[in-house]
């Protein structure tokens, strides 16, 4: 019997931590994936013990590409660094006619998937970065308090996200992001800042209020869509002294680290705790007016990648449910609670 093509999804990355992880959750929820990526000695081992169907596809091989694209509906990148690797795969997907998902948080490779969107409705494809941790859980509580503050003239977003390790791929993300400077959103654009150019405090009255220092998120750019709040931050724990130094040297530090990662040998991601761990993960969300009017709420879930993993599924399940053309943020697409679906996942006003 014939498969439907817009049923049948490509998870590309399956034995990166995130995407094993994603992998297995997808498992456990049903979903039979084809499964590719660069590394054919893996996808074997995969291939052995699931039983799924592998593609060894390098990024660079266009036409192998486009043509196992062209077999199924969507596309579910956990590959990075997604500069270099969304890219090539979104302009496979746009002409194979496969939608794109992706789990990146890199402000200027998100920014440039959003930026495929006349060409995705033409193709009649959905392109939707950052499925994972970060946007989907600090936009979707962007927008909560964006709609509680209608008058709403700034937002801030502060993301202490516990991870068990860290992978290569996002140690090279993060140092990218770190040599290409600080960002925000100010007056709806994105502006570049030095990095760490604001420390702040969590929400007054939270009884976990740590310090924090903006950072160049992805967060920033999908918050402007689904929010259109004008001046935007967001950060990561940083104390003073730390944030102090990343202004001095931050992108001369970010080069030094993706040199560093760049060169290091790849080795086999260690194991995750079990799932039941107490790790937790939070996110805060506040915003205000010019009239001194103000809001806050926090979102708190798990490990880092495993909520990452979560969120991924859920939003292929969703993709492969109702089919989308044009380039959105997670909001966007799937709606503002669609954090709030995410198992172990609670939000509360402050």
């Amino acid at each position: 019997m014939a498969i439907d093509r817009q049923s049948t999804w490509m998870l590309y990355g399956a034995y990166g931590r995130t995407g094993r992880l994603i992998l297995d959750e997808a498992l456990r929820r049903g979903h039979r994936p084809v499964l590719a990526g660069r590394d054919a000695a893996q996808l074997a081992g995969l291939a052995q013990e699931t039983g799924l169907r592998t593609e060894h596809l390098p990024l660079e091989h266009g036409d192998a590409l486009r043509a196992a694209l062209s077999r199924v509906g969507s596309v579910l990148l956990a590959a990075g660094p997604y500069r270099q690797t969304g890219p090539a795969m979104r302009a496979a997907c746009l002409d194979a006619g496969c939608s794109y998902l992706d789990v990146n948080a890199e402000i200027d490779d998100f920014a440039a998937a959003l930026e495929c969107n006349e060409r995705a409705r033409a193709a009649g494809i959905a392109v939707i970065p950052g499925v994972g941790y970060g946007v989907v859980f600090a936009e979707c509580l962007a927008a909560r308090v964006a709609t509680r503050l209608p008058t709403a003239t700034w937002l801030r977003l502060s993301l202490a996200t516990r991870t068990a390790g860290r992978s290569r791929a996002a140690t090279l993300s993060t140092a990218a992001g770190m040599a290409g400077g600080g960002r925000d959103i100010h007056r709806g654009a994105l502006r570049r800042r030095p990095i760490a150019f604001a420390t702040w405090r969590a929400p007054r009255g939270d009884a976990n209020a740590m310090r924090f220092a903006a950072a160049p998120l992805a967060e920033l750019v999908a918050a402007r869509r689904s929010t259109g709040v004008p001046d935007i931050v967001a950060g990561i724990p940083m104390s003073r002294a730390a944030a102090a130094v990343m202004r001095a040297g931050g992108p001369a530090i970010g080069r030094v680290l993706q040199w560093q990662a760049a060169r290091a040998r790849r080795t086999k991601e260690p194991a995750l705790p079990d799932p039941t761990t107490s790790m937790r993960s939070r996110v805060w969300a506040e915003a205000g007016d010019d009239s001194g009017a103000y809001v806050a709420a926090r979102l708190e879930t798990g490990e880092g990648y495993r909520a990452a993993a979560a969120a991924a599924v859920f939003a292929i399940a969703r993709q492969l449910q109702q089919r989308r053309a044009g380039a959105f943020t997670p909001v966007q697409a799937f709606g503002p609670e669609f954090a709030g679906l995410i198992p172990g996942t609670r939000i509360e006003e402050l």
